[in-house]
């Protein structure tokens, strides 16, 4: 059985269509796209900028925004979000007793609850990332107003538009939820 020859239309069709899909990614400053028309001999050549232009018409127009349009409201994610953690841990049982596997169940499961929770708020605000950390602690049921606990981020950021916020609320008979939110602006 004779191998399928590849013909030089067929290899030149293929190579545009790997330009087109290359250049959907990136465009190097040099790059000059060939497009063939009904006859493959008429070849017409453009230009990465023209190239660039057109694919701008075709999408969406990159903004290169440093700030965002509107600023995360960090008050109003504040409430929703502690509402939503009082209402999760409200529903576990006062008698439920700390136990670390169980207690990584928790994490996981409020973190994604959180996270679901602020998701709309940075559909408007699209170049917001959203990192969600939460912890569950065991404190002790007789001393909970004498004790204390310091949760301490590090973080380079810019202040006018990235930020953080905290909650916190007791959580079944000897636990404590506290959950850390990030947000951060990507330019």
């Amino acid at each position: 059985m004779e191998p399928k020859r590849i013909t030089t239309r067929a290899m030149l069709q293929r190579a545009v269509n790997l330009t087109k899909q290359a250049h959907e990614l990136q465009i190097p400053t040099g790059l000059t796209v060939p497009f063939w028309h009904n006859t493959w001999h008429q070849q017409k050549s453009i230009t990465s900028d023209t190239a660039y232009r057109l694919s701008i018409q075709s999408s969406g127009a990159p903004t290169f925004a440093l700030s965002p349009q509107r600023k995360f409201d960090f008050i109003r994610a504040q409430k929703f979000l502690q509402l939503e953690l009082i209402r999760r841990c409200s529903r576990i049982s006062n008698l439920l007793r700390y136990d670390p596997k169980l207690a990584i169940d928790l994490v996981r499961e409020l973190s994604h609850q959180l996270r679901q929770v602020i998701k709309p708020d940075v559909a408007n605000n699209v170049r917001y990332k959203i990192v969600v950390l939460a912890t569950v602690v065991q404190v002790a049921p007789d001393q909970q107003k004498r004790q204390s606990m310091a949760i301490a981020s590090r973080c380079l950021w810019n202040h006018e538009t990235d930020g953080s916020v905290t909650i916190q609320t007791k959580l079944g008979y000897d636990m404590m939820a506290t959950a850390t939110i990030f947000a951060i602006y990507t330019d």
